[in-house]
């Protein structure tokens, strides 16, 4: 008599560009996340970095390692790409013209407002709604709430912090994230 094997559901593939270590760690939290809830999704971290320093840089090389991994594998239904707002000051016709060339594509850009560490900053208890105004005050905010906290943090290191009644937290003030846990499957959160 021959067994038939399980039915294994398919994956759903999703592509993640991160700007640096940092949000590759938090990336990959949200996989975590996502496989302990037994979750049919695949997040495939992209690091853009080094080499593309302002958001027009970054989702160009999204876009180049987009077309790389075509036919290789199985082809992502949905694209996200993390950058930091605070770039967009110092350049804002690239900025917008990266805005453009996401739209072509179809990846949706999360903004880090204005930087990864005030994403961070929202997801802890009573501070999703401060708004730290440039990086430096970010960083003092952050470090302020987490003694701990260090640049670039691994996925076991935030976790030690960040739950995901966090990423819930941080979610429903930061809607291109609410966007991304949709997309994963991840809900549980009022956006």
């Amino acid at each position: 008599m021959s067994r038939r094997a399980p039915h294994i559901p398919q994956r759903l593939p999703v592509f993640v560009g991160c700007e640096g270590e940092s949000e590759a760690g938090y990336v990959s939290l949200l996989s975590l996340f996502a496989n302990q809830a037994s979750l049919a999704v695949h997040i495939h971290i992209e690091r853009l970095f080094p080499g593309a320093g302002d958001p027009l840089a970054r989702v160009k090389r999204a876009v180049e390692r987009l077309d790389h991994l075509k036919g290789r594998r199985e082809p992502f239904k949905h694209l996200f790409i993390l950058l930091d707002e605070d770039q967009v000051a110092g350049a804002p016709q690239r900025a917008e013209e990266a805005r453009r060339l996401a739209d072509r594509h179809n990846i949706v850009l999360i903004w880090q407002r204005p930087c990864h560490e005030a994403l961070l900053l929202r997801h802890l208890p009573e501070r999703q709604d401060r708004r730290p105004p440039n990086v430096t005050l970010s960083d003092r905010a952050l470090v302020a709430e987490w003694s701990a906290y260090k640049k670039p943090m691994t996925r076991s290191e935030l976790r030690e912090r960040i739950d995901l009644e966090a990423v819930y937290r941080a979610a429903a003030v930061e809607p291109e994230l609410a966007s991304l846990l949709r997309v994963m499957g991840l809900t549980g959160y009022e956006a």
